[in-house]
């Protein structure tokens, strides 16, 4: 296949997958809040390993998680992923369940090198997801105490959208230790809430409420690498990244609006100035290979408690910890099985909302992988493309009685194509 082919081929794979990317699906009560459900930058081998990435770097994948791991892409070859999830989630509240199912489009890089020790990357991926819809049913007595003149009344929740993440990341190898890297993201879109209040008795006031946010802002990060050969089996990698904090200017406000017998008596619109704000976030990590095994640890800071959400509820500071693991048994073995890279891992995090003065949900995670190569050991020029799938739970405890917990099994699955598209070959 002609360069020309391939360069068409992924153009329209890209903006085929862009079209479907905005049907992202998502089903949590908890959307509601702050941004809503948070999406880090982790592809598909940082979800086998629990979401480490600060001080993981290899040419055969895309890092995301730490903008200077771009800079150890191969001179030989283009980097394309992908990746899409499955989902099954459990809700239970006073010893009520209900089971929901969604499916989403996650991700879609490119990478490659622009010149020794420098190398690129860019894609789409999600920042934040909202999507719920439930109600509650209540009965009411009469003013007078009369239960023959009890009425009922339905409070309908409902939201979508979330926010969206285009980018651009460089990375630069300062020395053959040290790199450096920065990611450069518009970051936009619109969030919906929707709260209705709607009663039986025709002569009390219905009440409409719409919460709407747009944004449309830039994002920055910025990350650091320093990785040393310890021997010739071991070998050690720093990592920290920041996350530039700033106001978004976001567009915010309410519609309120109240009818009774379906008239409409009143309307009014509130503005939100100064609410949504990024959060300033710091992140160190580390990786340590000895032999086929590589294992590390990441924590990162966010200081949301500097924002707050339409007014009500408020930011908190968020702390997440990931810790990863993997065996790489023989990548020049004949055996696909040996040549398929084992990963695991698990995280915690803290919530970054607080709704009604209490406090949102702890977040616990587990995974573990595979990345089977899809390639022939008998054609050097033959693609190295991966196949990543990963199972995950996750459970979203709150910490506070009487709420929803949720818990989440995942399947998500990506493709890496890492083509020679750049090997020139020597005619004798």
């Amino acid at each position: 296949m002609t360069l020309y082919k391939r360069l068409l081929i992924t153009a329209l794979a890209t903006f085929a997958l862009a079209f479907v990317y905005a049907e992202n699906g998502i089903n949590s009560p908890y959307s509601r809040f702050g941004l809503g459900t948070l999406s880090d930058q982790a592809l598909g081998v940082n979800r086998q390993m629990g979401g480490l990435g600060y001080a993981l770097r290899d040419k055969s994948y895309i890092n995301l998680l730490n903008p200077a791991a771009v800079s150890s892409a191969d001179s030989t070859t283009m980097i394309f992923e992908g990746g899409f999830s499955l989902q099954h989630g459990n809700f239970k509240e006073n010893g009520v369940k209900i089971n929901a199912q969604n499916a989403s489009f996650d991700y879609l890089v490119m990478g490659f090198r622009l010149k020794r020790n420098l190398g690129m990357a860019f894609g789409i991926l999600p920042y934040s997801n909202v999507g719920y819809s439930f109600s509650n049913n209540e009965v009411f007595n009469s003013p007078d105490g009369d239960s023959d003149g009890a009425f009922s009344g339905i409070y309908k929740y409902n939201g979508d959208g979330g926010l969206t993440q285009p980018f651009v990341t460089i990375g630069w190898g300062i020395t053959d230790n040290l790199s450096v890297g920065v990611m450069a993201s518009y970051l936009y879109g619109e969030i919906n809430h929707n709260i209705s209040t709607e009663f039986t008795d025709n002569n009390i006031s219905n009440i409409y409420k719409q919460y709407r946010l747009d944004v449309s802002n830039y994002k920055a990060d910025f990350g650091l690498q320093y990785h040393k050969q310890l021997s010739e089996k071991k070998q050690l990698t720093l990592g920290a990244v920041y996350s530039l904090g700033h106001d978004l200017n976001a567009d915010a406000e309410l519609i309120t609006r109240k009818t009774t017998s379906g008239t409409a008596e009143y309307s009014d619109t509130a503005s939100f100035a100064n609410s949504f704000k990024l959060p300033h976030t710091f992140g160190v990590g580390f990786t340590y290979t000895v032999d086929k095994w590589t294992f590390g640890a990441d924590y990162t800071f966010q200081k949301w408690s500097d924002s707050s959400f339409f007014g009500d509820n408020k930011g908190t500071d968020r702390s997440k910890i990931s810790l990863g693991l993997e065996y790489n048994p023989n990548q020049i073995s004949r055996n696909v099985l040996k040549r398929t890279r084992y990963r695991a891992g698990l995280y915690y995090a803290e919530p970054y909302t607080e709704f009604n003065g209490k406090q949102g949900c702890e977040e616990y995670g587990v995974s573990a992988g595979f990345s089977l190569p899809m390639t022939s050991t008998n054609n050097m020029n033959n693609n190295r493309s991966i196949l990543n799938v990963s199972g995950q739970f996750v459970r979203m405890n709150p910490k506070t009685d009487g709420m929803i917990t949720e818990n989440y099994i995942r399947l998500n699955v990506g493709v890496t194509f890492n083509e020679f598209w750049f090997f020139k070959s020597k005619v004798n």
